[in-house]
């Protein structure tokens, strides 16, 4: 069994028809989550509940490090971030981890912010909110329509 590397783990946001690595990036964060419809059974007994997953969603939280490069052909900045969120546009995005098994989707910036400590470098956080499935292939989500 091999671990995966959180160094090797990273986010990327597709700019230009190219999927660029997020600048700076120090840390990010895949998590799911189902809403739950309650029911109820003949197996309700003693107090006990039962539920069946109905909706599903994830968000992604990322954080790293403010660069004074507005722009980049190489990474996505925090001010191209910023803009994207601003201009709430629908970003497409990958988690690579290096094991050939990439995650693919599209969301929403739903949050940015940085923070100027003094004598340390700026730091930014961000998150976004999926929209739609996520997927592991490629052609799966753009299915019917690929360049």
């Amino acid at each position: 069994m091999e671990f995966i590397n959180g160094s090797i783990k990273v986010l990327y946001i597709k700019q230009n028809d190219v999927y660029l690595p997020i600048g700076c990036l120090s840390e990010n964060s895949f998590s799911e989550s189902s809403d739950m419809l309650s029911t109820t059974t003949r197996d309700n007994t003693d107090g006990w509940k039962s539920s069946i997953p109905v909706g599903q969603s994830y968000n992604i939280d990322f954080s790293g490090h403010v660069t004074n490069d507005l722009i980049s052909d190489s990474v996505v900045t925090y001010n191209a971030l910023r803009d994207l969120k601003r201009q709430r546009t629908l970003v497409d995005w990958k988690i690579d981890s290096g094991n050939g098994s990439p995650d693919y989707g599209q969301s929403y910036i739903n949050n940015m912010g940085d923070s100027a400590v003094i004598d340390e470098f700026v730091s930014f956080t961000g998150s976004m909110v999926g929209y739609g499935k996520p997927e592991n292939t490629f052609d799966s989500i753009y299915y019917g329509y690929k360049d």
